[in-house]
């Protein structure tokens, strides 16, 4: 009996759900899709996971999803193919007494606290795109360079921020000033993110946009269009202040998405720059940039006075006045090109458009493709072929590269169109 017995319950565990199916994974968020309640998390040296969430997911730090977004660092929690059952931010503290608010930032930024030393502690590659004027780069584990950064006055103010509550360099950066011997610390905690999100200026090194004058980056020149005509920073566009502040208010006055004319995509880097980076020019063409939603815009520091004297490259004549800004191509990202020629075609290839229900009967969807939203897609598999390729699309590609990820980790040949599509009822669409 007590054999039959044991004999059962190993029968009964064995048909219980697999227990050991739980993952963990730790990972900074890329997207956040809040119509198909999904997650993207980049995960160093390995692949992307994405994983949904649902009103049974647990959040930990955080009171909800609306408090998440890129790049905050999360451990999640889940089986594969359900739903996270819990979501934790993962947080690093500061020493009692060192951090700092955005109000003491801007208090030091305006020289009311004295000499200081302003340190971005993110690893270097991250600087020269966007940072907090007058930082220099501090990143903690290069001790060397970090130690050559820093001042001789061991009691000069330092303050140094990173990639938000999330990132641990601020800390680090911190630890490491201290053993030095450096008296005066603080740690600006909400970091670039948190600066970012007061909309305050954010800075990009005339070396890194030197580097970067192609149709990858959108180069603005706030100025007025009689100084940008005489001489502009090559490749730049036309566009005045005063021009963006009209356009500002006719998306008010008709109530439609405001955009720059070419420029879809919010993930957009955006270098917008006058005479100097203080001019009205610059400053108002950034803040009306960020009120739109352009999250990677910036100002040249210096502006174009500093450019031309530092000999970088310079057009003369009137500047474009339209912008052909073309999206950097991400691995897994099909060209719009073969996008358009594959669609036309339709030979070895399956289109699965990863919208909501509501979205396509809204808005249409292509001629021929299969409708199956992203947060049943796992559930769907058995719709898709394995003998053709499959490029998934969406409304700005963020879906399309979660379900691209998805496909890619079971085995299927995809791709996927990182651009925004628009619709009509017939079927025919605009890239």
């Amino acid at each position: 009996m007590m054999i039959k017995t044991t004999a059962f319950i190993l029968a009964g565990l064995l048909a219980l759900p697999n227990l050991a199916a739980a993952e963990t994974a730790k990972g900074r968020i890329k997207y956040i899709s809040n119509k198909a309640s999904t997650i993207q998390l980049s995960i160093k040296g390995k692949e992307p996971v994405v994983v949904r969430f649902d009103k049974n997911t647990v959040f930990e730090n955080a009171a909800g999803i609306k408090e998440l977004g890129p790049p905050d660092l999360l451990k999640v929690e889940f089986e594969p193919g359900k739903p996270a059952s819990k979501i934790t931010k993962v947080v690093f503290g500061l020493p009692p007494g060192v951090e700092i608010d955005i109000k003491e930032m801007i208090a030091i930024l305006q020289g009311k606290r004295g000499e200081y030393l302003l340190g971005d502690a993110r690893p270097a590659k991250k600087f020269p795109a966007g940072h907090i004027p007058s930082a220099v780069s501090t990143f903690p584990d290069d001790k060397e360079a970090f130690l050559k950064a820093l001042p001789d006055d061991k009691g000069t103010l330092l303050v140094f921020y990173c990639g938000g509550p999330t990132c641990p360099f601020t800390g680090k950066a911190v630890k490491a000033a201290t053993a030095a011997g450096y008296t005066n610390i603080k740690g600006f905690q909400a970091g670039i993110p948190g600066w970012k999100k007061a909309k305050l200026a954010v800075h990009s090194s005339p070396g890194w946009l030197a580097k970067n004058l192609d149709e990858h980056h959108v180069i603005i020149d706030a100025r007025n269009t009689v100084e940008s005509s005489r001489q502009h920073i090559q490749s730049a566009v036309a566009m005045p202040a005063t021009q963006l502040e009209a356009m500002t208010q006719q998306f008010i006055k008709k109530q439609t998405i405001a955009e720059l004319p070419g420029v879809t995509d919010m993930r957009a880097p955006i270098i917008v720059y006058a005479n100097k980076h203080t001019d009205r020019e610059a400053l108002l063409a950034y803040k009306q940039l960020r009120d739109w939603g352009y999250k990677n815009a910036s100002i040249l520091p210096g502006g174009f006075n500093a450019w031309t004297e530092q000999g970088r490259p310079v057009a003369s004549g009137p500047a474009a006045s339209e912008i052909r800004y073309s999206k950097k191509l991400v691995k897994g990202a099909i060209p719009p090109k073969e996008f358009a020629a594959l669609e036309k075609a339709r030979e070895g290839v399956f289109f699965v458009d990863v919208r909501s229900d509501a979205e396509i009967a809204k808005q249409g969807m292509l001629k021929g493709a299969t409708h199956i939203p992203l947060d049943n897609l796992e559930a769907s598999l058995a719709k898709l072929p394995k003998d053709k390729e499959i490029v998934t699309y969406c409304e700005n590609g963020i879906r399309a590269e979660m379900a691209y990820e998805k496909l890619k980790e079971q085995g299927y040949k995809t791709r996927f169109l990182n651009e925004t599509i628009t619709f009509d009822k017939a079927g025919d669409y605009k890239l």
